[in-house]
Order: C-alpha cells, then structure tokens, then sequence
C-alpha cells in the first residue's frame, strides 16, 4: 500500500514548504517537545474515581490523537514524555520518576508506546481520513493500552483477572468510546479544511 502523508507530514510540506534536511529535523524535534508538553497537559486533567487507583485522564486521548496526527514519529513525542517522567519530571499524572513508573499505571503509559506506533503505522496507510477507519485504529490502539495495563496492574491484585478488569478497564469505556468519537470526528473534518488552505 502506497504510504498517506500524516496530517504532520501535510502541513510540513505543503503548507510550511519545509524541504532541507535540518528543517525537516527542527520540525520533528518542535512537534516531538510540543507533544510530549500536550501529553502531560493531557495527564492532568484527571480525577480518581474511589474504588480505583487508575486515574481517568485525557492521556489516552492525547496519545491516539497525536498517533493519528504525526503517525509513526509519534513514537518520538512517547520517547520524549517517557524519559521526562521517568528522570522525575511530574508529567504523569499525579508526579514522575521511576517509583510512579513502577506503580500500578506503568503497564498502560508502557501500553502508550505500542498504541503509538500501531496506529501511527496505520494512520500512514490512509487510516486517517474517514471516520469508520479513525474510529477503527483508536479502538485498537485503546485496546492496546488496555491490554498492557491490565497486564501490569495483575500484580498488584494478586493476579485476579476479574478484579484487574474490573478496576482497570470496564470503569472507563465509557469515556474513552466517547473520546474516539469526538476524535473521528474531528481529525477527517481537519483534513477537509487542511485541503482548503
């Protein structure tokens, strides 16, 4: 399949006319610095609902979003927020260093990074232009996260599946289907007024 220009890529070649190599790299290091920011902008708006240690944040969101928007150089934007949060940077959630990172959410920001480059990957194969397919790679890419979550959070219920499920993943599907949604919605209209411009 002959590879789709990322809604990134777009605006870098048609609209801002980037053609030399250290532009193309300025780019890539400017949308890399301003997604991991957008990341962790993303992580603090949350709340914890009482039964669970898994906060509902906007990262999911964000990450899904910013795969479908940069493709697979999103993969630089996950590198860069993972490393701030790991030196110790409060870009999670609720702080940063590697103690959080080991704590109960470390399987799904883990799960950020496979997510991001399946549906990066993707959104460079035409992925990105209906809602149908939108909708499709964000609920994979989801389910990724949630997969690697719930992995990782096994050990901290005594590897009750029922349980890791039931404070991992069913308390959010809700919000997370609705957050795909909006994002169908809005990155196929993104294109249709990128084409205008």
């Amino acid at each position: 399949m002959i590879k789709s220009l990322t809604f990134s890529e777009y605006v870098s070649h048609k609209v801002l006319k980037i053609s030399t190599p250290i532009q193309k790299s300025l780019y890539v290091v400017l949308i890399s610095l301003l997604g991991s920011i957008l990341l962790a902008i993303a992580s603090k708006i949350n709340f914890y609902l009482p039964f669970t240690p898994i906060p509902f944040t906007m990262q999911t969101f964000a990450v899904l979003f910013l795969s479908m928007l940069l493709g697979r150089k999103v993969m630089y934007v996950l590198i860069f927020y993972l490393i701030e949060g790991i030196v110790g940077l409060p870009v999670f959630a609720k702080g940063g260093g590697i103690g959080y990172f080991l704590g109960p959410t470390g399987g799904y920001i883990l799960g950020f990074l496979f997510a991001g480059y399946v549906c990066g990957s993707l959104a460079e194969k035409w992925f990105d232009k209906s809602f149908i397919k939108t909708f499709f790679v964000m609920v994979l890419g989801n389910l990724i996260i949630y997969f690697f979550g719930i992995l990782w959070l096994l050990r901290f219920v005594r590897f009750d599946f029922m349980k890791a499920l039931s404070i991992g993943m069913l308390p959010f599907v809700v919000g997370d289907v609705i957050k795909i949604i909006l994002a169908s919605i809005v990155l196929p209209s993104g294109w249709k007024i990128l084409k205008k411009v």
